[in-house]
């Protein structure tokens, strides 16, 4: 598998950056990882979207989903249809869009699902975050990526993502920003985490643009020396 980081910005982005988004390939298996403001131009310069094995969302927050909108003009206008899985938000006004359009088949997920995606298999666990929100693993010929899109702490993630070649994980907070009530992690807890883990490879996103990543990545390399943040344009292979 190959993932390449598209966004990871969070939840706004960064002069001429953009927020969550990710492309995961493996043979013919194209899966686009959330869709945040911007990611639909980075992902259209690899691939047109409509040949995607499907679109996965995390949840849907503007940050994680709004490119969606402008994705539906394009397919209405291709007249070509595509797959999203989704935990169910009712409360958002951009899966309402997609459930009146007809060029996609929308998929709701929820923890305990496993989804067949082409030559992937996607496993899905809650999150824990203001509106309805799920983490992910997906495997390819023994190979993993876990995603904990947004997320603070929850009992499960540990074992979740254990033994993982890759974590790409939600590390928004420094230490003293962080708190048990917010809706991130901090860049140490997710460094705490992959320790604990064992997780090959440790990809800190949503970073925001107000906070230091200088400080994000040294209180995470106190834990996990090999710790990054995520860039946009990176690639790692699986």
């Amino acid at each position: 598998m190959q993932l390449r980081i598209l966004g990871m910005n969070g939840p706004f982005p960064a002069a001429l950056g953009a927020t969550s988004g990710y492309l995961l390939t493996a043979g013919k298996t194209a899966i686009a990882l959330d869709m945040g403001s911007g990611v639909l131009s980075r992902l259209t310069s690899y691939t047109a979207p409509e040949s995607l094995t499907a679109l996965v969302l995390s949840h849907w927050h503007a940050d994680h989903a709004c490119d969606v909108l402008p994705l539906i003009y394009r397919l209405e206008s291709t007249g070509q249809t595509l797959h999203i899985y989704a935990p169910i938000d009712k409360s958002s006004p951009i899966r309402q869009a997609v459930l009146n359009c007809r060029q996609i088949i929308l998929h709701d997920i929820s923890a305990g699902d496993t989804i067949n995606l082409g030559d992937v298999t996607a496993e899905v666990f809650s999150a824990r975050h203001p509106v309805p929100a799920v983490m992910l693993r997906f495997t390819h010929q023994n190979h993993s990526l876990f995603y904990t899109g947004d997320t603070n702490t929850v009992d499960h993630l540990i074992g979740a993502c254990r033994h993982a070649d890759l974590l790409l994980a939600d590390g928004l907070f420094t230490e003293e920003l962080w708190a048990p009530q917010k809706p991130h992690l901090s860049a140490r807890l997710c460094a705490e985490t992959a320790q604990a883990a064992d997780v090959a490879r440790l990809v800190i996103t949503h970073l925001n643009p107000t906070i230091d990543p200088t400080t994000l990545l040294r209180q995470a390399r106190a834990i996990r020396p090999d710790a990054v943040l995520a860039r946009e344009g990176d690639v790692y292979t699986l």
